[in-house]
């Protein structure tokens, strides 16, 4: 409802706006100025449903008591946070201690991982149906170490449909053959998947088809395929490009050599990431994303500073260095 009145209003601004002359200027930007103080409001009105929304989403394996006491409606004014170590579940995740839920958006947002100690501060308690619910801004403070978790995870998994039995499924690479994993089917409305999305699919060691999908992937560009052949292109061929090449840096030497020699002017990861904490805008001419070769962690960060820069942006998996200029050429002007 929100988004539709937001247009509307939209096309009443710019419509006037279309219209503002030296003789009409002096009542007119008032009004323009009135519109977009509305605009403001709708868009606020809009956050906070879609914040609802995705908590909503969140928190469906928690269970509320009809009968239990309601949270009173005027928060304490206290600020009130907690710590404790983040274990991982299947979607979210749990700080230990007090048990506090931390939603699967706030992992991704943040880059949290399993074992990190993990503060959580308290933003009050906000109306959900007939109930209240306490939110709470996140934030890491301290890494934890690196474990063995028991949660495995395929990443980046493209969604396949079954016409005859009107079913979502997706395959994971076995040592004989493909392995086919149905989805659940709660997972496939509550995030609204259709074929050739790609999600993160998670489950506990020896219970992959007991899993569920943890994570529907936005992307700002198209997937494609690397060139059946690789195409070594001239040397200094591609003078002047400035490209975000995205993929872990201890796998990047081979890659920023071949764009060297190509000429290409190099914009790592860690660059991105850095640009991102200093609201730095990048100023690069296009984007591959090897999917395969990047941390997770940093994927919803990486994925919205190129779409916020306005970056032309692909993704791709099991690229070598050597497909390079035949991925450049085919997909950018």
């Amino acid at each position: 409802m929100t988004q539709y009145l937001f247009e509307d209003l939209k096309d009443l601004f710019l419509s006037r706006a279309e219209n503002i002359n030296l003789g009409n200027a002096e009542g007119e930007i008032p009004v323009l100025i009135k519109f977009l103080e509305l605009m403001e409001e709708v868009a606020k009105l809009g956050q906070e449903e879609e914040d609802m929304d995705l908590l909503l989403e969140d928190q469906e394996n928690f269970d509320f008591q009809e009968d239990a006491p309601y949270f009173p409606e005027e928060p304490e004014e206290e600020e009130k946070t907690s710590q404790g170590v983040l274990l991982r579940q299947l979607k979210g995740g749990i700080l230990e201690g007090d048990g506090i839920y931390v939603p699967e958006r706030s992992i991704r947002e943040f880059g949290f991982e399993d074992g990190d100690l993990i503060q959580a501060k308290s933003q009050g308690m906000k109306h959900m149906g007939n109930k209240f619910r306490e939110f709470y801004y996140f934030d890491c403070i301290q890494k934890g170490q690196k474990v063995d978790s028991k949660r495995k995870e395929i990443s980046f998994a493209r969604v396949l449909r079954d016409e005859g039995f009107g079913q979502y499924y997706i395959l994971k690479p076995g040592e004989d053959r493909e392995i086919r994993i149905p989805l659940n089917q709660e997972d496939v409305e509550s995030l609204n998947i259709e074929e050739d999305d790609r999600v993160e699919y998670a489950y506990w060691q020896g219970e992959i088809d007991q899993g569920r999908v943890a994570w529907k992937y936005t992307l700002n560009g198209p997937v494609v395929e690397k060139p059946e052949e690789a195409s070594w292109g001239p040397e200094d061929s591609l003078q002047g490009l400035d490209l975000v090449l995205a993929l872990d840096q201890n796998q990047e030497e081979s890659y920023k050599e071949e764009l060297n020699r190509l000429g290409v002017n190099y914009v790592s990861l860690e660059e991105i990431n850095q640009a991102y904490r200093e609201n730095r805008t990048i100023l690069a001419d296009n984007a591959i994303v090897l999917y395969d070769k990047i941390p997770m962690t940093y994927f919803e960060t990486l994925r919205k500073k190129l779409q916020y820069d306005n970056i032309p942006t692909i993704y791709i998996g099991n690229m070598e260095a050597k497909d390079l200029y035949g991925v450049i050429k085919n997909n950018f002007n």
